[in-house]
């Protein structure tokens, strides 16, 4: 007598609902153990969502300009921002760029404030924060708060938070092997060579005699727009809301807003370097073209 072949879809048919089958018990020691880590991390504020909401809490805090002022003195907490944004198809006069600190997705996991490995772009500014504002300090190690800011003098940037330690805004020249000083996610370049980044360094770190960045590495000083008055226009006081030159005072390179959009935890935002970018006029195009703002719209015209 042939044998008859009983056809099943799965193997769990041939059994009632309420039997378990296979490594049930493993199955559900291991949601168990899922459930309780997920609720210690919760109580110690680790998840994800936690530290992607405390960062935008301390990167997007509201932060009062200072007082608005013909000129800029040293001490002020202001922005910096581009005068003008050149990008093809997109029309930037409501984006009211400014130099802004930004986190990478690799860091988040491991600090939720401006620290050493957050990098500078050049991000849309609603209105003043943490992350796109900066207090001007003296760059001699003097306390010149107060003091008006003049044209050559050099000067450094300073983080609003933290304020124990401050974080400075600094940039370097390449090493004998010809390799970036300062590791970032992503660069720009001029003519195929990669242009000088921008890093962030604890004052701490600068003032110590055994530190790796010289003091000289966080200075910058400003220029008039204008190259035939640059000369007349030395030692005079620094206008705010006006267009300017930001120099690196070590490098003797410009800032430079790219026009190069990479994405970002806030969105896409555009990318910042130290480069010099000139006409055939020896003339500072609208890429090197800055302006210290106190909060208040300029007029100035495009560069």
């Amino acid at each position: 007598m042939p044998c008859s072949v009983s056809n099943f879809e799965s193997g769990s048919n041939r059994y009632r609902p309420n039997v378990r089958i296979g490594n049930w018990f493993e199955d559900n020691c291991l949601e168990l153990d899922k459930m309780v880590s997920f609720r210690k991390m919760r109580d110690r504020g680790e998840l994800l969502v936690e530290k992607a909401r405390t960062l935008f809490d301390n990167f997007q805090k509201e932060v009062q300009l200072a007082a608005p002022k013909h000129d800029i003195t040293i001490g002020a907490t202001i922005q910096l921002m581009p005068i003008y944004m050149n990008i093809q198809d997109m029309d930037t006069s409501e984006l009211q760029p400014a130099l802004s600190v930004v986190i990478n997705e690799y860091a988040i996991r491991f600090c939720q404030t401006i620290n050493e490995d957050c990098e500078l772009t050049v991000a849309p500014s609603e209105r003043p924060c943490v992350r796109n504002s900066f207090r001007i300090v003296s760059g001699d190690d003097q306390d010149r708060s107060g003091e008006k800011l003049k044209y050559g003098q050099r000067f450094r940037l300073e983080c609003i938070a933290p304020s124990d330690d401050p974080i400075l805004l600094y940039s370097a020249p390449k090493r004998n092997n010809l390799s970036q000083a300062i590791n970032t996610t992503f660069n720009s370049s001029k003519y195929g060579e990669i242009n000088l980044p921008l890093g962030l360094v604890h004052r701490s770190k600068v003032l110590c005699p055994d530190g790796d960045i010289p003091s000289a590495f966080t200075n910058w000083f400003c220029m008039h727009v204008d190259p035939c008055k640059r000369f007349e226009s030395e030692g005079e006081t620094v206008p705010s809301n006006a267009p300017l030159v930001i120099v690196h005072s070590a490098t003797n390179r410009n800032l430079a807003a790219e026009n190069v959009v990479t994405q970002t935890l806030f969105g896409p935002e555009f990318l910042v370097s130290v480069q010099n970018y000139r006409n055939v006029f020896k003339r500072e195009i609208w890429k090197n073209v800055w302006m210290i703002s106190n909060g208040h719209h300029t007029l100035a015209k495009h560069v």
